[in-house]
């Protein structure tokens, strides 16, 4: 079972990383914005599922499983060198 935590925190640097609010990660991933927003929000009421990890690392260029990992130690995955 995945760590809601971690994921959500890992999610937010994904944002932050592309400089994305959560309705451009919505359309980006083809998802829901509001089940997005629920998901990704200040105070999300829902958890991130599995299914949609793994369709975040994959459309950000992330290792599988980078969405569960609490730490990276340093290793950037940025395909523009940022």
């Amino acid at each position: 079972m995945a760590n809601q935590d971690v994921r959500w925190r890992r999610a937010q640097a994904l944002l932050l990383e592309n400089a994305l609010d959560v309705a451009t990660m919505a359309a980006c991933l083809g998802q829901d914005e509001t089940r997005m927003e629920a998901m990704l929000g200040d105070k999300p009421s829902k958890k991130i599922p599995d299914s949609l990890a793994l369709l975040m690392e994959q459309t950000f260029s992330k290792p599988k499983g980078w969405l569960d990992q609490d730490e990276d130690g340093g290793i950037t995955f940025d395909l523009f060198g940022g």
